[in-house]
């Protein structure tokens, strides 16, 4: 990809300052943030805290996303300066984990934002003619996809929905796991997130850039603690014209496959005997949607043969009114802990009605059950454990 400065003198914090033309001689290595205009997604290139605008002059017309890192060479300094991408050599598995997560992490919005408005689409579908049918059509595929809450407490409806969160796509499409027939794929999530993102572009939209909020999607990791993501409000409702829903559309969706592929990329293994995997499910029941956050982690054997491998089940939910729901599942050889965790103390008291209920079942089901606990609020995190870190972010 190449990319032409617009401008050689660019702005810094302290306003306008001089262009650095003198110091980029020809074959110069520069280290860059792409940085876009929400409004009009202009290209601006941020080099040593100054900002330059930028177009691109060949290559993929779309450019670089928003917090993008490109290393960048000087091609020539006259009659502009004109920069090219460097294509870095063959890298290990996690150099390129990490290359896709200075992509995608900054672009990640909370799935929320995107379900509320297609609970929105299917509530008021009817009486909405100003949206494209094909835009409608693609949103009620996505919509009718999702797994609802009934089918969740079956094993087989809970691995059918699993398979077919998203997070395991690509992998199935390489044949690991075998041939996956064209119905599986045609109702995998990501899949269709793909095909909703491809209607709306070949409708007009065209996705505002933004940041992350990180307060409501903080970036997915398999460390630290779990904490379920809030519902969110249906923006589509408060959004005047058919061209700004469709922008809206397509920012929430290309926000969303962002996330689902970090997700995908914190399965990278890891450092130790202990894996994780995490797994971020959308959820419908009725007309109303949440997202069901797990992470499942198995800790190995440690190399001896009569140690019994241990797996931990951990999960959050979102429950609109009542708040949150969090669940703790340690499972070693028959043994079994639970422990569950609310934010209302209705829910609390609920749960804790209906606790041995539970245990005869993990009991019927060949289990030793060594305790299942109930608490109010919810897990602070282990204050000893080393913070997980996805991504240096050095350059």
């Amino acid at each position: 990809m190449r990319v032409d400065l617009v401008s050689i003198r660019g702005a810094g914090v302290a306003g306008p300052s001089p262009g650095l033309l003198s110091q980029w001689r020809v074959g110069a290595i520069l280290q860059a943030v792409a940085v876009r205009d929400a409004p009009s997604g202009r290209l601006w290139l941020n080099i040593g805290d100054t900002l330059y605008p930028a177009r691109i002059a060949s290559g993929d017309q779309s450019g670089p996303a928003h917090g993008e890192r490109l290393q960048l060479r000087v091609l020539r300094n006259s009659p502009v300066l004109a920069l090219e991408t460097i294509e870095t050599e063959a890298s290990p598995a996690r150099d390129i984990a990490a290359d896709a997560l200075r992509r995608h992490v900054p672009r990640q919005l909370s799935p929320t934002l995107l379900l509320a408005n297609l609970a929105w689409l299917a509530r008021n579908g009817a009486g909405i003619e100003a949206l494209p049918r094909d835009v409608m059509h693609a949103a009620a595929r996505l919509w009718q996809a999702l797994p609802q809450a009934a089918t969740l407490t079956d094993p087989d409806g809970l691995k059918a929905a699993v398979e077919r969160s998203g997070t395991f796509l690509e992998h199935r499409l390489s044949g690991s796991s075998g041939a996956p027939s064209g119905a599986s794929i045609a109702t995998d999530l990501k899949a269709l997130l793909l095909n909703f993102a491809r209607v709306l572009r070949a409708s007009g939209a065209r996705p505002l850039a933004t940041m992350a909020d990180a307060n409501s999607a903080p970036v997915p990791t398999v460390r630290g603690p779990l904490a379920a993501l809030p519902a969110a409000p249906a923006t589509l409702s408060a959004i005047d014209g058919p061209a700004q829903q469709l922008n809206e559309l397509a920012r929430q969706t290309e926000g969303a496959l962002a996330r689902l592929t970090t997700v995908q990329l914190t399965h990278t293994p890891q450092e130790g005997s202990a894996q994780a995997a995490l797994i971020e499910l959308p959820v419908r029941y009725e007309d109303r949607t949440s997202l069901l956050r797990m992470r499942v982690e198995r800790d190995g054997a440690g190399g001896h043969a009569e140690a019994q491998e241990s797996w931990t089940l951990e999960a959050a939910m979102e429950l609109g009114a009542a708040g949150a729901l969090h669940a703790r599942v340690s499972l070693s050889g028959h043994r079994v802990a639970v422990r569950l965790r609310a934010e209302s103390a209705a829910v609390v008291d609920a749960l804790s009605a209906r606790s041995d209920e539970l245990e005869s079942v993990l009991r019927a089901a060949g289990l030793e059950v060594e305790r299942v606990v109930c608490l109010h609020g919810m897990p602070a995190g282990d204050a000893s454990a080393q913070p997980a870190r996805l991504l240096d972010i050095r350059a």
